[in-house]
């Protein structure tokens, strides 16, 4: 990180607190197979990558991502990597909560080995009314932590929460 570019970092239990509970991602949806579904679908054997393009959707579990492509790298040892890409590239999971949380950027990226999700460019992430955007936003699965950055000083890291009074008002007043 460059010096006197901001950033916040939040430990999930500050996370918590604004509703976004990414460490109770569903345990079970891990366990399930990973669809991938495409309009192409291009397999390079020498760099053990596959590109998936042309609407890709994929599901595994309550997880669906979506993007206009996909890269997958993989080793020996199994999967690396995995990338969507779009205009946004989009992923939605519910939580073991019962609670959804969605996430946009222009790339989603999983990394295996690092055990890391990467947000980057245009970057959001929402769960109920609570909103965190920035340039980049990573969640290290392992040490739950999410960590979100602006390019540069070039815009904000930029966090929306609303109370619990705010949002029983707000849900009252569409039930009348």
């Amino acid at each position: 990180m460059k010096p006197g570019q901001p950033t916040l970092l939040l430990s999930i239990g500050g996370l918590l607190a604004l509703g976004l509970s990414l460490a109770e991602a569903k345990e079970a949806d891990f366990n399930q197979p990973v669809t991938i579904d495409a309009g192409r679908q291009l397999v390079e054997l020498v760099d053990n990558k596959v590109t998936f393009s042309d609407r890709v959707v994929v599901k595994q579990g309550t997880m669906d991502v979506q993007a206009d492509k996909l890269v997958v790298i993989r080793n020996d040892q199994g999967l690396q990597s995995m990338t969507a890409h779009g205009a946004p590239a989009t992923y939605y999971q519910v939580l073991d909560s019962g609670q959804p949380v969605k996430a946009e950027a222009r790339e989603i990226h999983y990394d295996m080995k690092a055990r890391t999700i990467t947000l980057l460019k245009e970057a959001k992430l929402t769960q109920n009314d609570n909103i965190v955007t920035g340039y980049r936003i990573r969640y290290h699965i392992d040490k739950e932590q999410m960590e979100a950055e602006s390019q540069g000083g070039k815009d904000r890291v930029t966090t929306i929460f609303l109370p619990e009074q705010l949002q029983d008002i707000n849900k009252k007043e569409t039930q009348n």
